[in-house]
């Protein structure tokens, strides 16, 4: 039998194979990193030998380079501090790792990480230094990138907190002005103090719309040179279809400009001054009420960032709230009152369809509530209620019932867009007088108490009813007792249908002598029986008595 021989290790193998000088230079030649050798004993520590990849990392071949010393890679952008660490580590016989800029032979830059390290002969002196070179340009670039990115989000963050601390602040500020002010007047001049004074922005104004609701009038504004106070009304505003703050009536949201984007490199019309760089201009939107805008201007153009403009917008609905609730404080305090005369002509009103297309008068006979709707009670003349009913299929929009129908007219009740105006202008203490149609039109007065608007009111109605134009304006003076207090007191004890009850009895004439309409026919209308009807209006009756025994009624009668 034959003994089977022990098989070597691997270890064992590997001792077993001669590494011979020319494997050595064989794996030095072909290893993927840049291989050097210096020999310090010649003068200048020259390189003595490079590898094939020191060759395609560098550009230079070995016979540009053998006989020289490894500087050559050195340039105008190689920093002093690695090359010194280089030479102090050759100096002391130690080895040392840096990053460098270094130049190919065609002048390209690239970052070349070098490790450098001693070798020493049998007598403990340094024969050689071996030098690996890898080009890492691309993770330097890498590198660079994100921190510019960090850099960026810093500075960004940083940027974001400061226009957040800044218009905070304004916010902050204008929402003490608005609780402050006792006066809309007081109230915008205060506004714009804060806004202007605020270094980032030069100048801020406000506009109230005009009473015929199509165009802005400039009220009040501050700033220019030094912080100095400027006055609106030294400044003259010219304003044309591009112009920012007719885009922000239009649209009723924030608009901005830069004056590059303007005709003539101007934010507003040849009479303006084109000092400034940017606008951005705000709606005093309250509702479905806008009471004017907000300009605020910049020296430099996009000098409005996305989160100034989310304050602002803010700032612009503060301010509307604090008009809103300034005016509803002087309504209930105040004692003048005015009226407003609107002609409507070419609208889709229904009166004035009616009217138009029957050859008939319609006028308007009160209002009610019902189920939580505001209905209008229309008072037709010249028509039966067929008629008018047939016109009404019209307007399906709309709902049409029939309170009395006579022989030459008829009392109708509808809910619909004109219920909603009344019920929209009751809200701002605003009464409708009368509104009556024929066949050229309609004209519409309204009882407009003092501290109102009377620009929001005229523009609440043309927002319903485009053809309506303003015909006349007068203001008055009303004793302490009012019909509207009178009216006020009512309303607070009527139910609805006490209320509905005394309206549809005095518009449909059941207090005439004799009576034009029976009570079993408004209770009918009501979907109510003839006892629940009468119970109603003798209830509203006794209302009605008793404010006027208590000494609650008008002494000044209506406008």
């Amino acid at each position: 039998m034959f003994e089977e021989e022990p098989v070597p290790s691997r270890r064992e193998a590997a001792r077993a194979v001669p590494v011979t000088e020319a494997v050595k230079q064989q794996a030095m030649d072909a290893a993927p990193v840049g291989i050097t050798l210096t020999d310090p004993s010649l003068p200048d520590n020259p390189l003595v030998y490079v590898n094939d990849a020191y060759e395609r990392i560098t550009g230079y071949s070995r016979e540009d380079v053998i006989g020289r010393n490894c500087r050559l890679l050195q340039g105008p952008e190689t920093r002093e501090a690695p090359v010194a660490k280089m030479r102090a580590a050759v100096a002391e016989a130690e080895p040392v790792t840096v990053t460098l800029r270094n130049y190919r032979k065609d002048g390209e830059l690239f970052w070349n990480r070098v490790e450098l390290a001693p070798l020493f002969d049998d007598d403990g002196e340094v024969a050689f230094y071996v030098g690996f070179q890898l080009d890492v340009t691309r993770r330097k670039h890498a590198e660079r990138a994100a921190r510019e990115r960090a850099r960026a989000y810093r500075d960004e963050r940083m940027a974001l907190e400061a226009v957040l601390s800044r218009v905070d602040g304004l916010l902050a500020d204008v929402s003490a002005t608005v609780v402050q002010a006792s006066t809309r007047e007081e109230l915008q001049a205060q506004v714009c103090r804060c806004v202007a004074s605020t270094p980032e922005y030069a100048f801020a104004w406000v506009g109230e719309y005009g009473l015929s609701g199509e165009t802005v009038d400039p009220v009040v504004g501050f700033g220019g040179e030094a912080g100095a106070p400027r006055r609106v009304d030294e400044v003259s505003l010219s304003f044309d279809d591009d112009d920012p703050v007719v885009a922000a009536v239009a649209s009723n949201a924030l608009q901005l400009r830069d004056a590059s984007e303007c005709v003539g490199g101007r934010l507003h019309g040849p009479e303006w001054p084109d000092r400034y760089g940017s606008v951005a201009v705000v709606p005093l939107s309250y509702g479905d009420v806008t009471y004017g805008v907000l300009a605020v201007y910049a020296d430099e153009e996009g000098a409005f960032d996305e989160h100034e403009r989310v304050v602002l917008a803010s700032v612009g609905r503060t301010v509307a709230t604090a008009i809103n609730a300034v005016e509803s404080h002087e309504r209930v305090v105040a004692d003048g009152v005015a009226e407003a005369r609107l002609d409507v002509s070419g609208s889709e009103l229904f009166p004035v369809v009616l009217a138009a297309g029957r050859e008939c008068e319609v006028s308007f006979a009160g209002a009610e509530v019902a189920n939580g709707e505001v209905s209008v009670l229309w008072d037709v003349s010249g028509v039966d209620a067929a008629t008018v009913l047939e016109t009404a299929a019209e307007f399906p929009e709309l709902s049409t019932s029939v309170v009395v129908d006579g022989e030459d007219g008829c009392l109708v009740s509808m809910t619909g867009s004109m219920g909603e105006l009344v019920e929209g202008l009751a809200a701002r203490g605003v009464e409708v007088t009368s509104l009556s149609a024929d066949g050229d039109g309609a004209s519409l007065v309204l009882s407009i108490p003092a501290g109102c608007d009377g620009r929001d009111v005229v523009s609440t109605v043309q927002s319903r009813f485009p053809g309506a134009t303003l015909s006349a304006y007068r203001s008055g003076e009303r004793s302490v007792r009012t019909r509207r207090e009178f009216v006020a007191a009512l309303d607070a004890d009527l139910t609805d249908r006490q209320r509905a009850a005394l309206v549809r009895a005095h518009a449909a004439g059941f207090f005439e002598t004799p009576r034009a309409v029976s009570g079993e026919t408004l209770a009918a209308s009501m979907g109510v029986s003839t006892s629940t009807f009468h119970e109603h209006l003798r209830a509203a009756l006794g209302k009605v008595v008793g404010e006027v025994v208590d000494g609650i009624a008008p002494t000044d009668g209506p406008l």
